[in-house]
């Protein structure tokens, strides 16, 4: 299995994921979330950075650009999680992302829920949804 052991063989990766897909444009902000009883929560964003996550999980969905919300399933997470993997050799970084998505992975496989992913191209613009909206929430909390 690859790995990626210095903070300079992830930018790299990040690099050439990034140019595989010419149409790709950097969120401002990404976020999986759960929905249960109709509320989309997040208990991890992402704003203005760990793009290496975001464009794993935007192939993962087939996102390339702006605002949108994507259903996501177990097994979705699960790809996005794996190809996130490889990072973890670094020992340079946390990687907290890779720790939430696996901890998302084990609480909806257990307590049920759907997940959902949001990409926010611009937070000048209006969101598009109802799941953009708590992820704009959750970011207004976070700062």
């Amino acid at each position: 299995m690859e790995k990626w052991a210095t903070v300079e063989e992830i930018i790299a990766v990040r690099e050439r994921l990034e140019a595989a897909d010419p149409r790709w444009r950097r969120p401002a902000a990404y976020a999986v979330g759960v929905i249960r009883d109709g509320r989309t929560g997040f208990t991890m964003t992402n704003r203005d950075g760990n793009y290496l996550p975001a464009v794993i999980l935007a192939r993962v969905t087939g996102h390339s650009s702006g605002s949108a919300s994507y259903p996501l399933s177990v097994e979705q997470l699960e790809t996005a999680e794996a190809e996130l993997a490889p990072a973890e050799a670094c020992k340079d970084v946390d990687h907290p992302t890779l720790h939430h998505w696996r901890a998302l992975i084990a609480e909806v496989t257990g307590e049920g829920g759907q997940l959902v992913a949001v990409f926010v191209g611009d937070l000048e613009q209006e969101p598009v949804d109802e799941h953009d909206r708590a992820l704009r929430a959750a970011l207004e909390r976070s700062t």
